[in-house]
C-alpha cells in the first residue's frame, strides 16, 4: 500500500478506490503509460545520440512492419502487451513478494525481467528503454497490488497498452523525422 501512498493517494483516496479499482487501476495505468512513452522517447533521442549505432541493435517491433494497420493495433497494443505484463510484471513480481521482497525490490525485478526480454529480441537501445517502461509498468503492479492480482494486472497492462499506442501512433506525428 505504500507505493500507492506515495505516488496517487494525493488524487484518491484508498476508500474510494476499495469501491472502483479498475477505474483506478486505468487511472494509475494510463499516467504511468504517459509517463513511459515521454521518458522512452527522450531516452531513445539520447541513447541515439551518445551510442554508436552499431552497438544499438534493432528494434522487437521491427518485424511488426508487415503485418499493417489493423494488425499492428491488434498485436502491438493489445496483445502483445498482454503477454508481455503478464511475464514480465505479474510471474516476477509475484515470485518476489513469494520471497519476501520489499516494493522497490519488486519494481526493480519487474524492470530487469521487462529490459531483459527486450534486450534479447531486440537490442541494447531496446533494453535500455524498456528498462524505463518496465520499472513503470511494474510500479503500476505493485501500487494497485494491495486491491488483488487482476487490478494490478490490469493497471500495468494499461500503462502498456498506453504507452505502446502513444510510441507508435502519437509519437511520430510529432517527430516525424525521427519515423
Amino acid at each position: 500500500m505504500s507505493t500507492y501512498n506515495l505516488i496517487f493517494d494525493r488524487f484518491v483516496s484508498q476508500s474510494k478506490v476499495e469501491k472502483r479499482p479498475y477505474r483506478y487501476a486505468a487511472f494509475v495505468g494510463s499516467s504511468l503509460g504517459v509517463m513511459s512513452a515521454v521518458l522512452g522517447t527522450l531516452a531513445i533521442a539520447l541513447i541515439v545520440a551518445i551510442l554508436p549505432r552499431e552497438i544499438l541493435g534493432q528494434s522487437a517491433a521491427a518485424g511488426l512492419s508487415k503485418v499493417g494497420t489493423a494488425g499492428l493495433f491488434l498485436l502491438a497494443v493489445l496483445l502483445i502487451p498482454f503477454w508481455e505484463t503478464f511475464i514480465g510484471q505479474l510471474l516476477p513480481i509475484e515470485v518476489a513478494r513469494g520471497l519476501g521482497l520489499s516494493e522497490k525490490s519488486c519494481i526493480a525485478v519487474g524492470a530487469v525481467v521487462f529490459a531483459g526480454g527486450h534486450y534479447l529480441n531486440g537490442g541494447l537501445a531496446h533494453g535500455l528503454c524498456a528498462a524505463i517502461g518496465g520499472a513503470l509498468f511494474s510500479i503500476g503492479y505493485v501500487t494497485m497490488r494491495s486491491w488483488g492480482y487482476f487490478p494490478a494486472f490490469f493497471a500495468s497492462y494499461f500503462a502498456h497498452v498506453t504507452n505502446n499506442f502513444l510510441v507508435l501512433y502519437a509519437v511520430p506525428q510529432i517527430f516525424p523525422e525521427a519515423a
